[in-house]
């Protein structure tokens, strides 16, 4: 029996790939009227450079995702052998606030209207701190506190999705067993090969066109929704 319905934040309940775009978007702007001798397309490989490198050092456990939030535009301007200045904290809190202010949530997140027989939280990749762009803030500013009854979050924890734990503690804070709760995620490496690999039931949502293809066995979801209304069909015919 499905006693829990666990959800994704990022690229689930919430696009957080379009307000992320617009607040870097925006930043750069700041940037380059700060700093003049810097070309757009070198400031964008740098960019990239940088971010890969930090998720790299925290996909190691490393760093938390607060440590990698904070230090962007300071590695940022390490990389551009720019002076460090006030200039790279300001960016840093400037992208923080444009992404949280654009930050939308999905419209069928409505759905969460629709599961209160159920315990519903969310698992989330993230930092657990009051900081303007923290998995915190995000919830409380979506007004998704109102439904949900768990919030289990990757630096709180000190595991990030998809490895086993962090399942397993929101499983625990929910007082159900792995086999009977539910991962809703837009991401397979993340949300649906942790889900799987604790024998939870694991539901993909895939809200583009394109044909699925999983990569592996563990990355094969139980059920395939293309929006979250979805769930509730599943819920009717498992």
């Amino acid at each position: 029996m499905i006693k829990a319905i666990f959800f994704d934040l990022d690229g689930t309940l919430c696009d957080s790939d379009t307000a992320w775009d617009l607040a870097v978007r925006n930043t750069f702007q700041l940037f380059h009227k700060k700093v003049a001798n810097v070309s757009e397309d070198l400031l964008i490989k740098v960019w990239d450079t940088v971010h890969a490198t930090l998720f790299q050092r925290l996909d190691a456990g490393i760093c938390s995702m607060a440590e990698v939030r904070d230090s962007r535009y300071h590695c940022l301007f390490d990389e551009l052998k720019l002076p460090s200045s006030k200039l790279a904290d300001e960016l840093n809190d400037s992208l923080s606030r444009r992404y949280i202010s654009k930050l939308k949530l999905f419209n069928d997140a409505t759905v969460l209207e629709q599961l209160s027989t159920f315990h519903v939280g969310i698992i989330t990749n993230g930092a657990h701190d009051e900081h303007t762009d923290s998995q915190l803030t995000k919830v409380k500013n979506l007004g998704l506190n109102e439904y949900i009854q768990s919030l289990t979050i990757s630096d709180e924890i000190g595991f990030r999705k998809p490895h086993s734990e962090i399942f397993k503690v929101a499983c625990e804070r929910a007082g159900v067993l792995l086999n009977e709760a539910v991962m809703v995620g837009d991401s397979i490496e993340n949300d649906i090969v942790g889900a799987n690999r604790v024998n939870m039931t694991s539901l993909h949502i895939n809200r583009s066109s394109n044909v699925f293809i999983p990569n592996n066995l563990d990355g094969q979801p139980d059920y395939l929704i293309s929006n979250l209304y979805d769930i509730l069909h599943y819920l009717t015919i498992r």
